[in-house]
């Protein structure tokens, strides 16, 4: 019978090849259909989408020739990314509401206006929505949340939403995640209850009135709730607000009924099976973790493929800048790195091939004459500073040896075996804007990475600490050649250390519920940017990520001081573009960033105030008097190129690659 079974469905095996390739052209052709009819909805004033044409000789997800603003995975439409196209008018989401693989819309800066379509409801597949900046208005419809089960992230900001909030619905959320209703124009209380799901929640700067229920206010900052004068507990809202308020009344619960009673023991024997289910996997779980851990011990993955695999490079390691402004006379926080009496820069000779283990200690590199931990113990020292990851010392031995060592903290995400791994394949890195370390001491409570001593310090000493009457002022040309060094340094760790281009498809991790890569450096600023003799910059500090234990990642890395990595808590390659944007800023102001103090108030808000002068034509007034009449207009384009890398959403950015081209040009005018 089986066989007789078998025989029958040959021919049918058969024909599944030739089926397979006409699947794929109905499915493009669903695609290519529903996006044409979208595009209806909408005015296209500039023509950015011009290529969406029944007449378009490629496919909307074609590997060569894709659409554009279309994102696709696996050769399926997974995602429409339409910023900043000036496109206006209605957006018809029931044309796309049957791509069942259709996981993220994004039409941030755009001009659509009006209510929110009734067909937003019907893309019951989506996992991220933005909406932001916009001029959407009337209220936000309840069925956003009651249809779309699969919600994870809403951004609404920036629009002219109205109403009260449908609060039964948004509780009844049961993936939602990030919520940004921010610059609205809601009234009406804060809800009661939010599904606890909800990490991100803002409502700053509407209608809202009434109190801030307790529950609500102890899980969200308070900064969610400012800018509503009529909102009691809002910081800045009248203290009249509240005594008008009074206390938050509960929420009214109806009495249950014999349909109530009904569900609650149907959820009751589900949850004893999933109980049931869950311990069976606990077990099963617990011992695979017996068995495998001897095996961890020998086979574990190392460190750098958290980056890349076979990356052949990698980058230096040093130590991280402090987290407040420099003194007079003092280099608190900055990194220095080993200079050899009589030697060479490490990174600028030898092959860094093969290293020496000096008892406890590793020497990584043959370039210099050989020491120990105790010849480090019995150097004359000096603390340099306290940075996010340690405390770094100058260590001037008595072979003639002269390093900067840094005591790591925080660095047991990784085992010994692959901290070794990760900290090798640093010192094989070889660029002249890089600094690899020379040796390093592993212990599991506390780790020293041993670099290269530079007696000038840091570019954050030079500009803001160094007062003393013989200090070096930076001109011009010095900071022009600063900013170039510091983008083909950066530009050379992302070439290294970088996930290729297409290992995921999102860069802001939001699209497909997919992490994005990692920042190939992680904590670019200027206290992690040496300069040697001739003053060119050294790069330091970065590829920890492996490293760093994720609970102290967000203090300890700057790249977490992005917009996206203070909001949602996510860096990406793009933070490393913001954090080289608060540099060049810092270069051509001269000020010192407020955004490198972690909880301190001081400094300037470079990013804000370099964005303002750009936008009102303002720029030179911003321009560090000391380099004006060198810089001119080269120092003008250079700032606005820091404006550019610090842009708030990490699409609009350029790439490292961009960036280090723009400042070529620059400093190419410059010189002809």
């Amino acid at each position: 019978m089986v066989a007789l079974l078998a025989f029958r469905l040959l021919p049918l095996l058969a024909l599944l090849p030739l089926l397979r390739p006409s699947a794929l052209a109905a499915e493009d052709g669903a695609d290519a259909a529903a996006l044409l009819r979208l595009k209806q909805s909408f005015s296209d004033p500039t023509g950015r989408l011009e290529a969406w044409s029944a007449s378009s000789p490629s496919t909307p997800c074609d590997a060569k020739s894709p659409w554009p603003g279309v994102q696709c995975y696996k050769g399926n439409l997974a995602g429409l990314r339409l910023t900043h196209m000036n496109l206006s008018g209605s957006f018809d989401f029931g044309a796309v509401a049957k791509l069942p693989g259709l996981h993220s819309i994004n039409l941030k800066h755009n001009n659509f206006s009006g209510p929110l379509p009734a067909s937003l409801g019907t893309v019951r597949s989506l996992r991220a929505l933005y909406l932001s900046f916009n001029a959407f208005s009337g209220p936000l419809p309840a069925d956003v949340f009651v249809n779309m089960r699969w919600l994870k992230k809403l951004y609404l900001d920036g629009n002219n939403i109205t109403g009260p909030l449908p609060a039964d619905a948004i509780a009844a959320a049961p993936r939602l995640i990030e919520l940004h209703l921010d610059r609205n124009e809601i009234d009406g209380p804060v809800p009661f209850k939010l599904p606890a799901s909800l990490k991100l929640f803002n409502v700053s700067h509407n209608r809202l009135t009434g109190s801030i229920p307790p529950d609500i206010a102890k899980r969200y900052d308070k900064s969610a709730f400012a800018g509503n004068a009529g909102l009691c507990g809002s910081p800045g809202s009248d203290s009249a607000v509240c005594v008008a308020a009074g206390p938050a009344p509960p929420p009214k619960m109806p009495p249950p009924t014999a349909a109530d009673f009904m569900a609650v023991q149907e959820e009751t024997s589900v949850f004893v099976v999933i109980g049931i289910i869950l311990l069976v996997i606990l077990l099963v779980s617990g011992a695979m973790v017996l068995m495998l851990r001897q095996d961890e011990r020998n086979s574990a993955a190392p460190a750098y493929d958290y980056y890349a695999a076979g990356a052949t490079g990698a980058s230096a390691a040093g130590a991280a800048a402090g987290s407040s402004k420099p003194a007079a006379g003092s280099r608190s926080g900055e990194m220095v790195s080993v200079d050899v009496a009589g030697g060479g820069s490490s990174s600028h000779g030898g092959s860094g091939a093969g290293s020496r283990r000096m008892g406890e200690f590793v020497l990584l590199t043959e370039d210099i004459p050989a020491f120990g931990l105790p010849d480090l113990m019995k150097a004359s020292a000096e603390v340099l500073g306290n940075g996010t990851l340690g405390s770094a010392y100058k260590a001037a031995m008595r072979n003639g040896v002269t390093v900067a060592v840094k005591r790591m903290r925080d660095m047991n995400r990784v085992g010994r075996d692959e901290f070794e791994q990760h900290v090798h394949m640093l010192g094989e890195l070889r660029h002249p804007n890089v600094l690899p370390p020379v040796g390093y001491h592993y212990r599991k409570e506390e780790k020293l990475i041993v670099s290269e001593y530079m007696a000038r310090g840091s570019l954050l000493y030079m500009l803001h600490g160094d007062q003393s009457p013989n200090r070096v002022v930076l001109d011009w040309p010095a900071r022009v050649r600063i900013a170039v060094g510091v983008a083909r340094g950066l530009a050379f760790l992302h070439e290294k250390l970088g996930i290729p281009t297409g290992r995921l498809v999102s860069m802001d991790g939001a699209d497909f519920d997919a992490p994005p890569p990692p920042p190939p450096h992680g904590n670019l600023k200027s206290g992690n940017i040496l300069l040697d003799a001739d003053l060119e910059p050294r790069l330091v500090d970065y590829g920890f990520f492996p490293l760093v234990n994720s609970a102290q990642a967000p203090q300890a890395m700057f790249a977490f001081r992005s917009p996206e990595g203070t909001t949602r808590a996510v860096v990406s390659a793009r933070s490393d573009v913001y954090c080289l944007g608060v540099v060049l800023l810092e270069l051509v102001t001269g000020r010192f960033p407020s955004q490198y103090l972690l909880t301190a108030r001081g400094g300037t808000d470079v990013v804000h105030w370099a964005a303002g002068a750009v936008a009102e034509g303002g720029e030179r007034d911003l321009v560090d008097p000391a380099i004006a009449a060198g810089g001119g207009d080269a120092a003008v384009r250079l700032l606005r190129v820091g404006v550019h890398c610090a842009k708030p959403e990490p699409e609009c950015r350029p790439s490292v690659a961009e960036a280090a081209r723009m400042m070529e040009d620059i400093a190419a005018a410059g010189a002809s």
